[in-house]
């Protein structure tokens, strides 16, 4: 794919053995605007832990209400939100894809055998030339938008939400979109990259430690 090869290349994508990504979610509700931070550490593939705090909200949302876990090795996963734990397993496809990465670039997973691709029109998004690239994985349809011109994702459209990519940024020789913003009928948010750090050396040790694991379900 030629985003791929834009991007870094896929040896170089592909030689990435771990990430850390600090994120701020930005959420408009009837009840107000919520600013939550969100810590993610995954080690591809098949190990992962993300944790989310709230950091600024209406008084009538409680930190506990917005906290939540989600952590996953090879052999087990499950989300820890408002005391309540549910296995990963039972989650919507997308929704476990959120988590659950298998490599530092989402869109290797469009080059697997198991991906259906389609190129289905072209089109413009924000006065820019499109090629719009239909895909089905595990169920789950997305369009993405390429830009003819540079060849970067700028949105991917899913089950009547659209999230737009921006701000695209080289880190240790990779390119990521260090701004997104989700637009649906229910509600609009936005997400900014506050840091990305590749190949820390974490261990699935220290992801089950940070998780509250008692023990590691796979050991190294």
């Amino acid at each position: 794919m030629a985003n791929v090869e834009a991007t870094g290349g896929e040896a170089a994508w592909k030689a990435v053995e771990d990430m850390h990504m600090v994120i701020e979610v930005n959420v408009d509700t009837p009840m107000g605007a919520i600013s939550v931070k969100a810590d993610s550490w995954s080690i591809f593939p098949g190990y992962g832990f993300t944790e989310m705090s709230l950091v600024d909200g209406p008084d009538g949302i409680p930190a506990e209400a917005v906290a939540m876990k989600a952590y996953y090795t090879p052999l087990e996963g499950w989300i820890e939100q408002g005391g309540n734990r549910q296995d990963m397993s039972a989650l919507p496809a997308q929704a476990r894809q959120q988590f659950m990465r298998s490599s530092a670039k989402a869109e290797l997973a469009l080059l697997t055998d198991d991906t259906e691709l389609t190129l289905k029109s072209d089109s413009t998004l924000n006065g820019r030339d499109m090629y719009v690239v239909g895909t089905t994985q595990s169920g789950v349809a997305i369009d993405y938008f390429f830009d003819k011109e540079t060849l970067m994702v700028a949105a991917m459209a899913a089950g009547g939400s659209t999230t737009f990519l921006s701000d695209y940024q080289e880190i240790d020789g990779l390119t990521f979109a260090m701004s997104q913003s989700v637009e649906s009928a229910q509600q609009s948010q936005s997400v900014t990259v506050k840091s990305i750090e590749l190949d820390t050396g974490v261990t699935p040790a220290q992801l089950a430690t940070k998780s509250g694991s008692r023990k590691q379900a796979v050991p190294e």
